[in-house]
């Protein structure tokens, strides 16, 4: 006889399965197609499965964009959430950012590119994220606070402000990588615009970021 945790278990195990088919069904047909091109039809046609299927998972595309950018985040930011141990918070900042860019770039120019196209709030409405839901701004945002509590950020600087223009920094140059179809050095540029609004807030900006600097292959890339 099959107990019930153990049918709950099989269950979520079967959902689990049903939602990696749809994800690399959508994934598939946006890199093909483009954003625009996305219907919970044409997924189920290419992953095999009925729209009942979907709908039982997810309430529309949209949501499952969402549970993508959420979750395939996960192993990147637990990466930089280990390598930024030894680093003060302001360095931090900028470790979990690279890891952000990374993770942008493996998800693909047209993806991305089709989230810009279709302004998909998961992705850009950083502000007014539930944490359990966000990327990277939950973390930033206590690295800022952190950073205040040690003195190397100015404790006037208002961390909403702070984190709007952080990430008004890195998603304009993803929106530049997506213009010039990835010909921008995007990881030095993310990397070296953030690190000089750190250094305009911090109390000593010539010694609060000893982190290696990364090395550039100049703006636009060959």
């Amino acid at each position: 006889m099959i107990r019930r945790n153990e049918y709950v278990s099989v269950h979520e195990t079967r959902a689990q399965v049903t939602r990696e088919k749809l994800l690399k069904a959508a994934i598939k047909l946006v890199n093909r197609d483009g954003m625009k091109q996305l219907t919970v039809r044409n997924i189920c046609d290419e992953a095999g499965l009925s729209t009942g299927s979907f709908y039982n998972l997810f309430s529309g595309k949209e949501d499952l964009i969402s549970y993508y950018l959420k979750y395939a985040f996960v192993p990147y930011r637990e990466k930089a959430l280990e390598e930024s141990e030894p680093y003060n918070p302001v360095e931090r900042i900028l470790i979990i950012y690279r890891a952000y860019v990374v993770y942008c770039k493996d998800m693909g120019l047209e993806f991305v590119s089709g989230l810009y196209a279709s302004n998909h709030n998961p992705f850009f409405d950083f502000l007014h994220r539930d944490s359990d839901d966000d990327f990277i701004i939950a973390t930033v945002r206590s690295y800022i606070d952190e950073a205040k509590k040690q003195g190397l950020i100015r404790k006037e600087v208002d961390t909403d402000e702070s984190l709007l223009r952080i990430a008004a920094a890195s998603t304009g140059l993803l929106f530049y990588w997506c213009v010039f179809n990835g010909k921008i050095d995007l990881e030095y540029e993310v990397d070296a615009a953030i690190a000089t609004y750190l250094r305009s807030i911090a109390i000593d900006p010539d010694t609060v970021i000893g982190l290696e600097p990364l090395e550039t292959q100049g703006a636009f890339l060959k």
